[in-house]
């Protein structure tokens, strides 16, 4: 995305769209040590920042169209029992068949968001605010290879290890000191206007060819495992 979570996996999906286009199979180690591929990989990364919103809102969904329904609430239950509040499925605007189950702590500031997509499965991700503006970020969606600001601070975890044991690992690596006291009632928000921030920071540093080439690389392992490619 927050949705810092959100916004990069909007981008792995369009940057490995248009990276199909420009680039073969097993041939970006390569590429990367021509001029004409660096400059094709950029070409990739600034037409899929074109793709990307760089706002969004979440739109309350009482009967969402769930991909993981199974899935998502295996990974509520255990936030539950620790004490978050349910505050609903939200649809994203922009973004057809992206469904976020959001939770919240009330008394540690603890923001949970769920999320379903029909590509990219499900994951979670909690995430605490600072009064400075930075963000703390425990995510289980593997890395995508794309860059984070300075202000928004990712804890890389193991989705087979259960939810409630996450919090608690959050609650023992996050920054400790100047957490924001958000409300369960403010956390729609809060995700709307990080987003916005991470939206506008990707927009301005561009995406390095670097990325896009770990993005690719990453993609065309992915079809090669499924048998799609060969």
């Amino acid at each position: 995305m927050h949705g810092g979570i959100m916004n990069l996996t909007i981008l792995l999906a369009l940057i490995a769209a248009w990276a199909a286009i420009f680039i073969l199979k097993r041939v970006v180690a390569q590429m990367l040590l021509r001029k004409a591929a660096r400059l094709a990989l950029s070409e990739v990364g600034k037409r899929a920042l074109t793709r990307v919103p760089q706002q969004v809102s979440l739109l309350k969904a009482d009967s969402p169209t769930w991909t993981n329904a199974t899935a998502v609430e295996q990974q509520a239950a255990p936030l539950r029992s620790e004490g978050f509040k349910d505050l609903g499925v939200y649809s994203v605007s922009t973004i057809p068949g992206v469904f976020i189950r959001m939770m919240a702590h009330p008394e540690t500031y603890v923001a949970a968001q769920i999320y379903d997509h029909p590509k990219s499965g499900s994951w979670t991700e909690l995430v605490t605010r600072c009064n400075d503006g930075s963000t703390d970020s425990l995510s289980t969606l593997p890395p995508t290879g794309m860059d984070y600001p300075d202000w928004f601070r990712k804890i890389q975890a193991d989705k087979s290890t259960a939810n409630n044991q996450l919090n608690r690992q959050f609650l023992a690596q996050r920054e400790p000191h100047g957490i924001k006291p958000v409300a369960p009632e403010e956390a729609v928000q809060e995700f709307e206007e990080c987003y916005g921030r991470l939206s506008e920071w990707r927009q301005e540093r561009g995406i390095t060819v670097k990325e896009v080439a770990h993005v690719t690389l990453d993609w065309v392992q992915k079809k090669q495992a499924a048998g799609t490619i060969r």
